[in-house]
């Protein structure tokens, strides 16, 4: 089965799931994030996370842990584990880990059946494919949160957060375990001012081994299903 039958199947069997609930003009985040993006992720709007795995994929598990479909493209190291701790359903989520240079097709198909996607692009985003996927996700009414190496790599993004620093606890002198991660995270809506709100991050994203990917031929497109909740919450 080709790269496009696959996901043409899997759109049928998402809108068959989904019904016809309600679409409104945000999606819910966590509500550690609530200061962070007030009022929700606009629907069809672009995110970029500078370097931080877990904040990505904390923004995209409030909209998860709220019934909807989501999709991690590009991400290969994201462990499922890791993932539920920090919210996201995991039976709702749908993975593509190696799209290669085919990233913004994958994406534009994947905006046809989820309403969040996480993206780390394979190659630099050039300002006219970055262009074409805003148009396909404005469409759709689906949110990318794109997972950038460094400030600014997806042109024209809607709001750009940025973890600006970062502190473990739980470690004495010379003994004990990390317990516990504080951070300060940077939001800067497009001609926008930044705003800065502390949060604890208690989960890092790392690689867990006992996931299985069913590969689909010529996409290398993979679909998992994942099983967990965790936290995630506002500093005092």
């Amino acid at each position: 089965m080709t790269g496009a039958a696959v996901l043409d199947q899997l759109a049928a069997r998402v809108r068959a799931m989904e019904g016809a609930a309600p679409v409104r003009d945000r999606l819910p985040t966590l509500p550690a994030l609530s200061q962070v993006v007030p009022g929700g992720v606009l629907r069809g709007a672009t995110y970029e996370v500078s370097a931080s795995l877990s904040l990505s994929t904390a923004l995209v598990a409030g909209p998860s842990a709220a019934g909807a479909w989501c999709a991690v493209v590009g991400v290969p190291e994201l462990g499922a584990e890791a993932a539920a701790a920090l919210g996201v359903a995991l039976e709702r989520t749908i993975l593509v880990p190696a799209p290669g240079e085919h990233w913004p097709h994958v994406v534009s198909a994947l905006a046809d059946v989820t309403d969040a996607i996480l993206l780390r692009p394979p190659t630099p985003v050039r300002d006219g494919e970055a262009q074409r996927v805003a148009a396909r996700l404005r469409q759709h009414r689906t949110t990318l949160v794109v997972l950038a190496a460094r400030p600014g790599a997806w042109p024209r993004a809607q709001g750009r957060l940025e973890v600006t620093e970062s502190r473990w606890t739980g470690v004495g002198e010379g003994f004990g375990h990390l317990q516990r991660r504080r951070v300060t995270v940077s939001a800067t809506s497009r001609g926008g001012r930044p705003h800065r709100t502390r949060l604890w991050l208690d989960t890092v994203a790392e690689p867990d081994a006992s996931v299985v990917v069913a590969e689909a031929a010529e996409a290398d497109a993979s679909v998992v299903a994942w099983r967990r909740p965790g936290r995630f919450e506002v500093a005092s």
